[in-house]
Formats: structure tokens, C-alpha cells, sequence
């Protein structure tokens, strides 16, 4: 038999492309390499700014919600012992509620800022709750592991029509009258002078008198 022939083998097929260029396993992955990078490039150029993933977190718009709506403060939640949670003991403060998950990097990404934002001691009358979507108590556990935040961590098997959202992370921020006067959704910089002072405002107004909070941009009269 001469080089460059050979026989069929029982059971077989030719591969008539066989004696073809092959691209080699390196070549094949860089092709594959730059097609995510650039899909990546453009992911963060138009969804970067609220994604928490393309630079410095986007400074919150403190949006009113498009349809007004009031807090179920019957909302059944609970700690990561599995312990039942209201928010009823929450009642007649002003709370910050963000929901998130461990496998959301936009999540992660916030979480820090708003760990300085609870720990803000102008904020001390604020409650602070991060309802996390996680399946697991223990994934919530060992992703909080050594990082000693100060807001409380819950979690929900389902969300109350109040706070349905598109996606997470979504922040709400609740009145002493129970309204929900902020709802936004994405990553941003929580800690911001602008939520500090808005929040302590906030939590000055009276239980009764919270209706004069506007619900464009979420301002309020001064305290």
C-alpha cells in the first residue's frame, strides 16, 4: 500500500474530509475565546452602568414605584436557623429591603456598600433587611462567612405582589406608614450621601405624616 491510500475498515464510514486542514484544539478555543470577550465588551457597554460589573456602581436614582403600593407586613420570612420572621416588628420604621442571591455577582457586587450604608450610625433607627432568593441557608451561611455585616440576612420562599420585580438585586425602601416610596432595580451605590440623608429624613417623618413624602425622586420635606 502507498502512502496516502488506504483501506476502508469494516463497519466504518470515510470521512471524505479526513485528508483536509484541521484546525488545531488551540486554534478552535481562540476563535471561541475572542467571540466572549467581544460579547462580553458589549454586555458591559450597555448593561455595565446597572450590572455592578463594568467599574464603579452607578449612584441610586431612588425611584418611586410606578404603581403606589403598600408593605404586607405579613410576609412570611425567616432567618438562616429557619426560624418565621414578620415584618411586623418592623413596623412603623423606615426599612431598607433588598433582595438578592449569592449566585448574582450585580447582588454581590451592592452588598458591600450597603453594609456601610446600615452601619451608618446617622441611620441607627433605619431596619436594614437583605431577603436573600438563595435555595439554601447553608450557601447564605458560607458566603457570609467572616464578613460581619451589620444588616439582618433573610430569606423567602415566595415574594408578595408589594415587591414582585423583574430581576435582582431590587432595593425597596418603606415609609413609618407602611408605602413604599423607592423601588429600583439593579446594582448601585447605596452608600451614596444622598441615601444617607434621604433615609435619615425619612425616618424622622412621623408614622402619620410620612403622606408628605413625594414620589418623585424620592424626596421628602426636611427633618
Amino acid at each position: 500500500m502507498q502512502n496516502g491510500e488506504h483501506e476502508n475498515i469494516p463497519g466504518f464510514a470515510v470521512d471524505p474530509t479526513m485528508n483536509e486542514p484541521k484546525r488545531t484544539s488551540t486554534q478552535t478555543w481562540l476563535i471561541v475565546g475572542a467571540s466572549l470577550a467581544t460579547a462580553w465588551i458589549v454586555y458591559l457597554i450597555l448593561f455595565g452602568p446597572r450590572s455592578g460589573l463594568g467599574g464603579d456602581l452607578p449612584v441610586p436614582e431612588l425611584k418611586a414605584p410606578i404603581q403606589p403600593s403598600v408593605t404586607d407586613y405579613g410576609w412570611d420570612l425567616h432567618d438562616l436557623a429557619g426560624a418565621s420572621v414578620s415584618l411586623e416588628k418592623h413596623k412603623g420604621k423606615t426599612i431598607f429591603l433588598n433582595l438578592w442571591a449569592t449566585w448574582c455577582p450585580p447582588c454581590v457586587a451592592e452588598l458591600p456598600a450597603i453594609a456601610n450604608l446600615a452601619g451608618n450610625p446617622r441611620l441607627k433607627d433605619v431596619s436594614f433587611l437583605c431577603v436573600s432568593t438563595d435555595e439554601s441557608p447553608e450557601v447564605v451561611r458560607s458566603f457570609l462567612k467572616g464578613k460581619n455585616w451589620p444588616m439582618t440576612i433573610l430569606m423567602a420562599n415566595a415574594l408578595p405582589s408589594a415587591f414582585a420585580t423583574d430581576g435582582i438585586p431590587a432595593t425597596f425602601v418603606i415609609a413609618p406608614d407602611g408605602r413604599i416610596v423607592v423601588s429600583e432595580v439593579g446594582s448601585a451605590q447605596w452608600d451614596d450621601p444622598s441615601v444617607v440623608d434621604f433615609l435619615e429624613n425619612l425616618s424622622k417623618t412621623p408614622t402619620d405624616g410620612a403622606e408628605n413624602v413625594k414620589n418623585q425622586g424620592g424626596e421628602i420635606p426636611p427633618g
